[in-house]
């Protein structure tokens, strides 16, 4: 390869597709979505020859196809075309070889999990059809599978790694570790990702990217998650048959939208006004229907329940409002007195929202209410940060309002995420914006009130969000990290300082 193509920045993949490559280290944002390694070992294409010789070439051409005219005649050509009928089968021979699934033991175990967790709250599969599915696929031979079904069998195996409860044994499904992780899994459904958006459009298609989303929101680059998602999104036309479920999936990917967008300070994919499906909870439901209770949550003692996938349709709709009305290029263009009027609006509404939460699943109380379900807590955490996210980017100018709403709700939020999160939870990088920022608020409500009730427990959160961002801090290496630990460390330190003034500590 000469210079000049080494000066080529797009990678193999975007230069070959002629698609926009961000240069994103170590693989671009379109080579994580396609699983693809992230090269630059293609030859750059040719410049355009000058005029002469682009007509010499087309005389030449033209010679040339005279003599193989007349070797056809001879039969000097026997083959006609033949890799192109051959292609499709070496394709799907070599799609069904990347997606090898584990045993059916195991298989089982992991759609156990994937019911019991993220489709309980999220219903993207209907149970009873997804059972089926797995069923039908493992009693055929690996040649004879579908790569659509493998796809959706393995983006349900991602999810429920993703979300794999730490405890021993969640309700009867055994917890085991597992040689493949969320990671492999997602790289094979990946591997038919042109199959799945190029063929017929169908429920199951829709639902394995919506899967893949699920999965890819969790990275600290959102950019994969959003481009999915968008592809997704054009290929609604579903058939009426399935209406229920089609209804649960076109909710899913309207929270992923509105959680993305609010994320990426970017417009989202759904417009409000366009949408005229009904409600999740305002689906019919029939008596002999086993699936009625997807997206209820209840307490251990089954005194209290709440729809968690309703409540995270009515937030999601808060959070497009908020970036809408406020935050959008159209919004930042109204008068002062408009954004007033709109931003009191949507607190109403955010209020409103919260008062429709039982106290059994607000932030405070949530793990001790709902201890048989550990592995929910996780969404309720996703949920708490959502709704705290909304509460700061409404209230910018005042942190905090009369009643201390937002410094309650922060304190709250921060203890859940501390007890909720590890190392290896998936939720890290989506409640990591809104985690931040809550010790910042606790922080400067110890500056400004330094003789509040709470004080001693906010020092003790702030100082361990500090570690927990030092720990984060290694793998971004940012300077805007960097900069917001200097800012927390020099408040933290005068929290200190003035509490040893004052004889507090």
């Amino acid at each position: 390869m000469d210079s000049k193509d080494s000066l080529r920045k797009a990678c193999d993949l975007c230069y070959t597709r002629k698609i926009k490559c961000d240069g994103q280290e170590p693989r671009c944002s379109n080579c994580v979505m396609h699983a693809r390694e992230c090269t630059h070992a293609a030859a750059s294409r040719r410049k355009a020859k000058p005029r002469a010789q682009r007509h010499s070439a087309t005389q030449r051409a033209g010679s040339l196809r005279v003599e193989t005219n007349e070797l056809k005649g001879s039969g000097g050509i026997t083959r006609e075309a033949q890799l192109p009928n051959q292609q499709p089968a070496h394709d799907h021979d070599h799609a069904m070889s990347s997606m090898k699934l584990p045993t059916l033991h195991e298989a089982m175990a992991q759609v156990g999990i994937f019911l019991k967790t993220v489709n309980s709250v999220l219903p993207l599969f209907h149970a009873d059809s997804l059972l089926r599915m797995v069923g039908k696929c493992y009693a055929l031979l690996p040649r004879q599978r579908d790569p659509n079904v493998c796809a959706a069998i393995n983006i349900v195996f991602a999810l429920a790694s993703q979300h794999m409860p730490h405890s021993s044994a969640i309700e009867g499904v055994l917890h085991h570790q597992s040689e493949h992780t969320t990671t492999e899994y997602l790289n094979k459904a990946q591997s038919v990702l042109a199959t799945v958006m190029q063929g017929e459009i169908r429920l199951l298609n829709i639902q394995t990217l919506v899967g893949m989303v699920v999965v890819l929101q969790t990275a600290r680059d959102t950019a994969p998650a959003l481009m999915l998602l968008s592809a997704t999104m054009r290929l609604r036309n579903l058939d009426l048959a399935q209406q229920r479920q089609r209804a649960r999936v076109f909710w899913i990917t309207y929270i992923l939208d509105k959680d993305l967008s609010l994320r990426a300070q970017i417009p989202s994919s759904h417009l409000d006004d366009d949408i005229d499906l009904e409600l999740p909870s305002s689906v019919p439901v029939t008596p002999d229907d086993s699936d009625n209770s997807a997206g209820i949550v209840m307490t251990a003692d089954g005194r209290a329940s709440m729809n968690y996938f309703l409540v995270r349709v009515k937030l999601a709709n808060i959070e497009g409002q908020t970036y809408r009305y406020l935050y959008s290029t159209r919004a930042l263009n109204q008068s002062p007195q408009d954004r007033i009027m709109v931003r009191q609006s949507i607190s109403i509404a955010l209020d409103g929202w919260r008062a429709s939460i039982p106290l059994e699943f607000g932030a405070a109380a949530v793990t001790m209410t709902a201890s048989n379900q550990p592995a929910n807590w996780s969404f309720f955490c996703i949920l708490h940060s959502s709704s705290l996210q909304c509460m700061m980017l409404l209230n910018r100018a005042q942190a905090w309002d009369e009643q201390w709403v937002l410094v309650h709700e922060t304190r709250d939020f921060v203890r859940l995420f501390q007890e909720v999160w590890s190392r290896d939870c998936w939720l890290g990088w989506i409640a990591a914006c809104p985690y931040s920022s809550a010790a910042m608020l606790l922080m400067v409500n110890n500056l400004y009130n330094i003789r509040h009730t709470d004080l001693h427990l906010d020092i003790e959160l702030v100082d361990a969000v500090m570690v927990w961002l030092d720990e984060i801090s290694a793998e971004m290496a940012s300077e805007g990290m960097k900069w917001f630990q200097d800012i927390c460390a020099q408040g933290v330190r005068t929290v200190k300082r003035k509490c040893a003034v004052y004889g507090l500590i």
